[in-house]
């Protein structure tokens, strides 16, 4: 990436001429009022006395020949070497233009004394920024005026703004800093309701000081903070609390606020129209009221009047419909009383049917099979009665109309027809095709540059003799419009004709009519905004747009989308430097702002700890270990703690300018000590690899069974292996000590992994070629993982350790996703060691074998849990060394019950194997079957698994407790989970 130092001869050497699209549309403004006339682009050359000189002013009605001749007075008067006309429309008429060349173009903006207050991106929206743009002082005061609107609104009245200018004339940029000061933020002052009684505004006066207007962020008090926030929900709540004493039709409008500089306070009027009382009755039929809400618009606040009425009796039918009653009757009637108006829906919902038959007739082109998704009446089936309304079927004969006249069938018409049998409805969809319009010969024109035969890869969808819809023209559209966008045709433009064949009504020609414009490729790349970040930072995001290389639209987004991605970036915008008319090279301005370097968060508090007594959630959990039920009436010692608590935070962003991050977390309270230090630099040395470093460490007595020290140290260094970044090395080194004191229940943790230390040196190939991680439908996720812990590196234990892991997800027919994984996991101890209890492989439970309760599985024995003089023989699982699982599910779709809702059936099997050996393998492995439902969200599938273990046999290791006569009845054998997300 160069910061390009091109001099102002280089950048006079093309002056852009008007494009001819825009010359094209000149003459379509004459004769409307011209609003305003501005010089633009030479910020060096006083506007005043070059503005009288033209024959075109504001208040005139636009003429194009006026226009003219006033461009060519600037170039006499002026000197200018080229002038270019813009002529743009606004809300009073249009806006004339004259961009004088050499002109000088938008470069950064600056917000001094505002961005600690307001984020650059929306400072940046304010202004209505303009890329490309030339630059106009009358486009500078008019964002300078929006800014101070805008702090207004927020609570500063006495901000100013005053636009200071910076000239890049190397590269022919004006830099703009809106130099603000923001003076004192407003208070609340009072209140005034207008538009209504004394007592009513009043009352509404004291909802905005309410405990409940307080919770919704609507109240507006004297003497708070100033908050747009506040007004606009205030605003909202009023109109909720007028719809409460049935004012339906009411509106509130906030008037504005009346700042006094002397008190530092803003008074807040507001105007309320309360109309009529509305009340609404729905008789004949229960609806709860939030439904009631939902289906009737009058609920909405836009009045009452007949449209609204019968839009609600509308949405009544549809609603009952689809409940099943399929002959339902609404009748709406607006009774006027003497002060109120009441709404009466009157339902007479008649018997519930079923629909008995969707069926599609006169269909030839396509079968029924490829027609049905398209319907949204649907038959009934085990759960549902089935899907009818009138709405369902204006919609389905909608759906199959568009697929028949997207295929070249443009007098296709669909019939629907109801037919009763009993009380059910069959429903069916007649088709007359008709005949099928045919491309009688296509002919491009104005490719002058790009042959035809370029356009070939991907195809275009009308050639002669196929079939012609204005779906494929569209399609064909896009097709060429992406090659010439591609190819840096960033002027390209595409209009269709079509011309039916005389004499023949179902044939016609298309002529495809294309405006190239020029081929733009990359003069001088500059950059602006870079502060602290080093060059090579945006070299590396911004590998696209090149000197030399066509420039594109796909490449500028492309790589602006690079630049936000680390995160030191919250603004930037990459934009050729001026507006492309008639160039053949441009300059590419990348704009950026930096994200605020430092963040700290911090606070404190006052905790009351009642730790011990009979422990809440009923399990015990030890660090490393699997959770363990507690008998209820197991019991420890009570004791209160009181103290102060406290949390701090601090991130370094950007370090170096290399987009390293640094960041400390604490956290103090009497039982519980913690605290964390990670550094990551994504870009170690300026190469594709990324390093971590991460060091933790905790102290915690919070748990009455156990009292904890946990202290790591991690480094991992992370590379991609392909450009893709779907194949992924991670090589780490772990360092972690965990010692384990207190202990209530001695034989919960051998007396040797009390106290462990491991220093594991690891490396990790990871493959991800899967849609959506939480919900594939295609692709695979393929791990191995090697890893040795030595006591030559510090450890106090010697062992090794492999996994892997492969899972691929491919469609079946009718959508049905099959998904499969399998597992294997296996450690052996080195040198007579062992390997930690901590460190065992658990499995069973929602993400592994869904017959079991979580980390139920595998070898169990028994330990003793007492408390309160009272002893429990309790099973609980012991790990083992080596681990196999094998998960098959199909995941099937039911979108004709709830769109997003799915069931699943599944196979789970495998165990935990004590020590590595294939003999016992088949003899202890486990089969465990299940059903499941998935329902669609937007952060993953919501999940509910049943399942239910074949062969639950328990391997108990050590004695059986007297009074334990079958071990086996300790296992549960249906387990059923909750969450988020698929299971693998």
């Amino acid at each position: 990436m160069c910061s390009a130092q091109a001099s102002q001869t280089e950048q006079t050497s093309q002056l852009p001429k008007t494009a001819p699209q825009e010359e094209q549309i000149l003459s379509s403004y004459e004769g409307q009022s011209v609003s305003a006339v501005s010089l633009a682009g030479r910020p060096d050359r006083d506007a005043a006395p070059l503005l009288s000189s033209l024959q075109i002013r504001p208040g005139d009605k636009f003429s194009e020949a006026k226009a003219r001749a006033s461009l060519e007075t600037l170039k006499r008067v002026g000197g200018f070497r080229a002038v270019r006309l813009r002529v743009e429309p606004d809300p009073k008429g249009v806006t004339v233009r004259f961009v004088l060349e050499p002109a000088m173009y938008y470069g950064l903006f600056r917000f001094t004394g505002a961005v600690k207050q307001f984020g650059y991106a929306r400072l940046v929206q304010i202004t209505n920024y303009p890329p490309r743009g030339a630059y106009d002082s009358v486009d500078v005061n008019a964002a300078a005026e929006a800014m101070v609107r805008f702090f207004n609104r927020n609570g500063y009245f006495l901000a100013e703004v005053s636009p200071k200018i910076d000239l890049d004339r190397n590269h022919g940029l004006v830099n703009v800093d809106f130099v603000t000061n923001l003076g004192r933020r407003a208070k609340f002052g009072q209140v005034d309701v207008q538009g209504t009684t004394p007592e009513q505004s009043a009352h509404l006066r004291g909802v905005l000081h309410s405990f409940m207007a307080r919770a919704r962020g609507a109240a507006i008090r004297t003497g708070k903070p100033y908050s747009l926030n506040a007004l606009q929900n205030a605003t909202q709540y009023l109109d909720t609390s007028l719809q409460k004493q049935g004012r339906l039709a009411a509106k509130v409008r906030l008037l504005g606020a009346k700042y006094n500089p002397y008190t530092n306070h803003a008074d807040i009027s507001f105007n309320v129209q309360e109309g009529p009382v509305v009340k609404v009755a729905v008789q004949g039929a229960h609806l709860w009221r939030w439904t009631q809400h939902k289906l009737l618009p009058v609920y909405a606040g836009i009045g009452v009047d007949p449209e609204v009425i019968q839009e609600g009796r509308q949405n009544l039918v549809s609603y009952f419909q689809d409940k099943g009653y399929f002959d339902v009757q609404v009748n709406s009637e607006l009774k006027q009383q003497r002060n109120a108006e009441t709404i009466l829906y009157q339902i007479a919902k008649g018997d519930r049917h079923k629909v008995d038959s969707v069926a599609i007739t006169g269909n030839k082109q396509f079968n029924a099979g490829e027609l049905t998704p398209y319907l949204k009446v649907h038959k009934k089936h085990l759960l549902n009665h089935g899907d009818f309304s009138q709405k369902l079927i204006r919609a389905s004969v909608t759906n199959l109309e568009n697929v028949y006249k997207a295929n070249g069938y443009s007098g296709v018409k669909v019939t629907p027809q109801v037919n009763r049998s009993g009380g059910d409805i069959g429903v069916a969809f007649h088709v007359d095709e008709g005949e099928r319009d045919i491309v009688e010969a296509l002919h491009i024109q104005g490719n002058d540059t790009v042959p035809q035969s370029s356009f070939a890869p991907g195809g275009l969808k009308l050639t002669p003799g196929q079939p012609y819809s204005q779906s494929f023209a569209n399609q064909d559209r896009d097709h060429i419009m992406a090659h010439y966008l591609d190819s840096g045709y960033l002027n390209a433009s595409f209009r269709e004709v079509v011309k039916q064949v005389p004499g023949q009504p179902h044939r016609v020609e298309v002529i495809y009519q294309i405006t190239e414009g020029p081929q733009v490729t990359t003069a001088n790349v500059i950059v602006l905004g870079r502060e602290h970040t080093q060059p090579r930072l945006v070299t590396q995001s911004v590998t696209n747009i090149r000197t030399g290389k066509p420039l594109t639209e796909r490449d500028i987004y492309t790589d602006q989308g690079e630049l936000y991605n680390g995160g030191v970036f919250d603004w930037t915008e990459i934009d050729p430097r001026r507006e492309i008319t008639t160039q053949t090279k441009e300059d590419v301005v990348i704009k950026l702002h930096e994200a605020p370097r430092n963040q700290l968060t911090y606070g404190f508090g006052f905790e009351v700890v009642n730790r011990g007594g009979s422990v809440p959630s009923g399990t015990v959990v030890v660090p490393g270990l699997p959770a363990i039920g507690l008998n209820k009436n197991f019991k420890t010692s009570v004791k209160t703690f009181v103290g102060p608590r406290g949390t701090f935070q601090y991130t370094r962003l950007n370090v170096r300018g290399k987009d390293e991050s640094l960041s400390l977390t604490g956290f103090a309270g009497r039982l519980d000590q913690r605290f964390s230090i990670a550094y990551i630099d994504p870009n170690l040395r300026w190469t594709k690899w990324g390093q971590s470093v991460q060091l933790s460490g905790e102290t915690n007595q919070q748990n009455p069974i156990f009292s904890s020290r946990l202290g790591s140290l991690a480094y991992e260094l992370k590379r991609p292996l392909n450009p893709a970044k779907t194949q992924t090395l991670f090589l780490r080194y772990r360092f972690q000590e965990t010692g384990i004191s207190h202990l209530e229940i001695p034989e919960l943790v051998p007396v040797s992994d009390r106290h462990v230390r491991l220093s594991t040196l690891s490396a990790n190939y990871v493959r991800d070629t899967r849609d959506n991680s939480l919900d594939a439908h295609k692709g695979t996720y393929q791990t191995l993982e090697l890893s040795i812990t030595p006591s030559a590196l510090g450890s106090s234990v010697d062992f090794s350790r492999f996994f892997g892991q492969v899972a691929y997800y491919r469609k079946v027919p009718k959508n049905i996703i099959w998904a499969n994984s399998l597992r294997l996991g296996l450690q052996v101890p080195l040198g007579g060691s062992h390997v930690p209890v901590t460190e065992q492989y658990f499995t069973g439970g929602g993400s592994t074998l869904r017959g079991f309760s979580l980390d139920g599985a595998g070898p169990q024995h028994y330990i003793n849990i007492c408390g309160s003089n009272q002893c429990f023989p309790t099973l609980v699982p012991v790990g083992g060394n080596q681990l196999v699982i094998l998960n098959s599910e199909l995941r099937i779709p039911i979108d004709q019950v709830k769109k997003g809702l799915g069931v699943v059936t599944f196979y789970d099997g495998g165990n935990v194997y004590p020590r590595v050996s294939f003999h016992n393998l088949a003899s202890n492995f486990t089969h465990s079957v299940g059903v499941g439902l998935r329902y669609a969200t937007p952060v993953g599938p919501v999940r509910i698994d049943i399942g239910h273990v074949l062969n639950a046999q328990p391997s108990i290791i050590g004695a059986i407790p007297n009074g334990v006569t079958d071990p086996t009845n300790a296992i549960k054998r249906t387990n059923y989970f909750i969450t988020i997300g698929q299971s693998f």
